[in-house]
Parts: C-alpha cells; sequence; structure tokens
C-alpha cells in the first residue's frame, strides 16, 4: 500500500512510552491519544508524531482529520490503557477496515482480564491480535536469557503465565 505506517498509541504511561520507542525503531509514524492531552504531548515531544485530541473520524486534530493528512493507516493500535477503562475503538474506525485491507494488529498489554472489551472488538471484525499475557512471557524469556546466558524453558514460562491469566474455564479447556 502507498499509505504510510501508523502506530495508533493509546496511554501516556511508561508502557506507552516503551510503545513509542517500539513504533519508532519499526519505522513507524505515531499517534498518540491520552485522556491527558499533556502526557500524550509529551511522548510527541520524545518520540515525533502527533497527538489526536479525540478519536473521531473526523473535525479539527481528531484521529481521522490526522491519518488522512498524512495519508495514512494504522498498522497497529496498541493500548497501554487499564482494563477498567473499558476502552474500545470507535466504529468509523473499524468499520473502515474492508476485507482484503491490511487489518491494525491490536496489541493490548493487560494480561488480567485474559479478554479486555479492545480485544473482544478486535476480534469480532477479525483483526489479530497480541495480549499483554504474550508480553509478559516473550519478556521473561528475553529476561532470562540475557540474565542466565542459557536458553528459557519457554513452554514452562508460557504455561506458568497462562495458567495465571486465562479465565478458570479457560485453564480446565486446556488441561
Amino acid at each position: 500500500s502507498d499509505k504510510v505506517g501508523v502506530a495508533l498509541i493509546l496511554g501516556g504511561g511508561g508502557t506507552a512510552r516503551a510503545a513509542a520507542y517500539a513504533a519508532t525503531q519499526l519505522g513507524l509514524e505515531k499517534v498518540y491519544f491520552n485522556r491527558t492531552p499533556s502526557k500524550a504531548q509529551d511522548l510527541a515531544d520524545a518520540f515525533g508524531g502527533t497527538v489526536a485530541m479525540n478519536l473521531d473520524g473526523e473535525g479539527a486534530d481528531s484521529l481521522g482529520s490526522i491519518l488522512e493528512s498524512m495519508n495514512g493507516e494504522a498498522r497497529v493500535v496498541i493500548s497501554t490503557l487499564p482494563a477498567a477503562a473499558e476502552f474500545e475503538l470507535p466504529s468509523w474506525f473499524v468499520d473502515n477496515v474492508k476485507d482484503g485491507d491490511r487489518k491494525p494488529i491490536i496489541f493490548d498489554v493487560n494480561y488480567k482480564p485474559f479478554w479486555t472489551n479492545l480485544l473482544h472488538q478486535a476480534d469480532g471484525h477479525g483483526f489479530p491480535l497480541v495480549r499483554g499475557s504474550e508480553m509478559l512471557w516473550e519478556q521473561g524469556v528475553g529476561q532470562f536469557e540475557l540474565w542466565t546466558g542459557r536458553t528459557a524453558p519457554y513452554r514452562v514460562m508460557k504455561s506458568v503465565v497462562l495458567q495465571n491469566c486465562l479465565p478458570e474455564e479457560e485453564t480446565e479447556e486446556e488441561e
């Protein structure tokens, strides 16, 4: 596609900083949204990018107008928001992705609950998902190998994380 790849980063704390760094390393443009715009602006100042004042499809400083002005398409949405925020993407955003289009990867850093509103929404639209639990065990594997110089017991680490993150009915099905 000739569109510019964009990472939509939701939140304004430390994990959003890590997301902005990763998006920069991947060569993606960054659009930030946070309920406290000054925190989103701090990220834009540190890593480059644009702050969306709202997630509307049109209007000044909206996500839709920013994407349109940069000829951008969201390649990844990284939510660092707490699950209690019950965040979902606006309907114009998910409905604009047609069959055959590249669907953005939805990355929700929460590992509990296993299903957030955002993950349910993304799954219902067939978007690829990355869960916080996956981040947790991959991070653990990387740290284990860095600290010990040995290959991590990947399956064991994944199993322990899932036993602690999956809802009980899902862990019983996996046994």
